[in-house]
């Protein structure tokens, strides 16, 4: 018989936020982004699809931040230079006599991205519960619920790097687990709170859009100089242009 999941409410103060294209930086993807397999790719996506659960059934999620900071270096995560393309594209290069551009080696956030998003802000409803992915119940409980896909994908258990990891199909299964909770009569989540596997100090949302409750602000033009930006581009090793 299914659990009751260890619950939170939103980060003190109420506010979280979100970088995203679109005026509205809080709107939920379009399906029409949707891959095949029905998700958008990221860790804790609806993977209703393979399920047969057609489409106005199926939730989408809005990642969140706790601070500025976590919700810049999420997205600009991507833009990291591989340790190892710098070495092998010099040697490429010399070998055809020509010198290395370090716009290719990767390493930086291009202008083009900045000018294209920005970053949201909005105050969750007091009311709002999250399952709390951080809390050492919560993953045993999913350990014993998910068990099946737990030794499909040769897995002993559910502990933080797994919910952190890139097996991407396991942390989407956990997401719909949580979303149809409240079928059963248990506690009806609002989302997940989880902790970035780039930067501990990162408090993370996944909210499901449908069940999210907020006042948005006016969202804030992407500046080269914006300190959070900043401060992430410095934990990744990046250059902002």
């Amino acid at each position: 018989m299914a659990r009751d999941l260890p619950d939170v409410g939103p980060p003190e103060g109420g506010k979280v936020f979100r970088v995203a294209w679109g005026v509205d930086p809080f709107a939920p993807p379009d399906w029409g982004w949707a891959q095949v397999h029905g998700t958008f790719g990221n860790r804790f996506d609806d993977p209703g699809a393979y399920h047969g659960i057609k489409e106005s059934n199926r939730f989408r999620v809005c990642y969140c931040a706790t601070q500025p900071e976590g919700a810049f270096g999420e997205t600009i995560a991507r833009f990291r230079k591989a340790p190892t393309v710098g070495k092998d594209l010099q040697l490429l290069l010399l070998e055809d006599h020509e010198t290395p551009d370090p716009d290719l080696e990767g390493g930086k956030v291009p202008k083009e991205w900045r000018l294209q998003r920005s970053l949201g802000t909005t105050q969750l409803d007091e009311t709002l519960l999250f399952a709390d992915f951080a809390n050492g119940e919560t993953l045993t409980i999913l350990g014993k619920e998910l068990a099946s896909l737990l030794a499909r994908f040769r897995l002993r258990e559910i502990d933080l790097s797994t919910i952190t990891s890139q097996q991407r199909r396991l942390t989407q299964e956990a997401a719909r687990y949580v979303y149809e909770l409240d079928k059963l009569g248990l506690t009806g989540f609002a989302g997940i709170r989880y902790v970035s596997r780039l930067h501990e100090g990162w408090e993370l949302w996944a909210i499901f859009h449908d069940r999210m409750v907020h006042t948005p602000e006016q969202p804030r033009v992407i500046r080269k100089e914006d300190p959070d930006l900043q401060k992430a581009a410095k934990v990744l090793g990046l250059r902002v242009n």
